[in-house]
């Protein structure tokens, strides 16, 4: 038997903040799933190897038009072509690494955007949703301009994907600053939608507890939240900050159930800014985050976890489609890169290469197209 998807009430919090702190509320958002409990090491005998990056392919910026600031959502098209915001401004790559498309100018008018854009890769294009002016604009896979639809929609989604003429995205509410009654944690939802393409009927069948730490009028994120497609009856969810991976299904809008292990935190070192007298934010964190990041690699989950060796790789864990433990190793990067951040927009796995947003010594940018060289098979 399944629970209910837990729909966010906006009346129910105000009476739950006035009465319980997070752990309270956590608990009683239950979902009524299973709960695969895996143990701390994993079967493979060859787990906790290193397996080194091996760079098939690197994009760069020409220094002039095309300057990459700051890229980030990171995305892998059917065609293995390279896709990424730098910006409002989105790029488009070939699998070969060559320049195909800048989009997005500055500005208000037609295929123009200013501040925030997000990108939905479709078969026909891709769909960009702006923030200032609030619209979504169509373009061809050459990147030509199509059209656009004017929107009351600020807020940016998170896109799964198109299908059956309907968007799959998730959505980060904005808490109710105003009607916190005291500084504390809080969950706040984080909206699974179900979306018209011109974004005028906007469905939230699932919300997901996320948490913050809010006070009147203001507020900090204080959770990880992540997913990674393979179906739609299979995208995997993180939204907290413990070792739990939902496996959500978008067909029944239910969690089927959810993956854990044991797991050694990490211990988070001081930050100075918390350290000084006039610090006003939250509670310093005793820990980081348990995941970083989770990617579908064929019929396996890859989990990439904060936990690092001596020489600062990553630990990754592989789960099966049955959610079991088995296998993990050290993801470790060739030196003179550094990847921006192992998080949601700024790594990529598609046909067994991992692509990840770099930062070199003199701090410019670049994409990296990697191959694994030992341990791991071609997915």
């Amino acid at each position: 038997m399944h629970a209910k998807p837990f729909v966010f009430n906006w009346k129910r919090l105000r009476s739950i903040l006035s009465l319980c702190s997070i752990s309270l509320l956590a608990s009683a958002l239950c979902f009524g799933q299973k709960v695969i409990e895996n143990p701390k090491k994993p079967t493979d005998p060859q787990a906790f190897r290193s397996v080194k990056l091996i760079e098939q392919l690197r994009i760069r910026d020409n220094g002039n038009d095309i300057v990459f600031q700051y890229p980030y959502q990171l995305q892998i098209g059917g065609d293995g072509g390279v896709h990424f915001a730098n910006g409002f401004e989105h790029f488009k790559y070939d699998a070969q690494g060559r320049f195909v498309y800048k989009i997005v100018k500055s500005g208000q008018g037609p295929g123009e955007a200013q501040f925030r854009t997000t990108a939905l890769l479709t078969a026909d294009g891709v769909l960009i949703q702006a923030f200032s002016p609030p619209k979504v604009m169509r373009f061809n896979t050459r990147g030509d301009y199509l059209g656009e639809d004017r929107t009351e929609v600020t807020d940016l989604f998170e896109f799964i994907g198109l299908f059956d003429g309907r968007i799959y995205a998730f959505l980060e509410e904005t808490p109710k600053w105003n009607e916190v009654p005291r500084r504390d944690y809080y969950d706040v939802p984080y909206s699974f939608c179900v979306l018209s393409p011109d974004l005028k009927d906007i469905r939230k069948p699932f919300q997901f507890p996320y948490r913050w730490y809010l006070g009147r009028g203001f507020g900090w994120q204080q959770a990880r939240f992540d997913f990674a497609y393979k179906e739609l009856d299979t995208i995997y969810v993180v939204h907290g900050i413990d070792y739990r991976i939902d496996h959500f299904n978008a067909k029944t809008n239910k969690v089927e159930k959810t993956i854990t292990r044991k797991y050694g935190k990490v211990k988070r070192p001081p930050d100075p800014r918390e350290q000084r007298p006039d610090y006003n934010g939250p509670p310093p964190q005793e820990f980081y985050y348990d995941i970083s990041k989770i990617l579908v690699a064929g019929d396996r989950l890859w989990v990439i976890t904060s936990t690092r060796n001596e020489r600062q790789a990553r630990l990754v864990d592989v789960f099966d489609a049955r959610g079991r433990y088995v296998d993990c190793f050290y993801l470790e990067f060739p030196a003179g890169f550094t990847p921006v951040g192992l998080m949601l927009g700024r790594v990529a796995l598609n046909g067994g290469y991992l692509y990840t947003v770099d930062e070199d010594a003199e701090g410019l940018f670049s994409i990296g197209k990697y191959s694994l060289d030992t341990g791991v098979n071609r997915q």
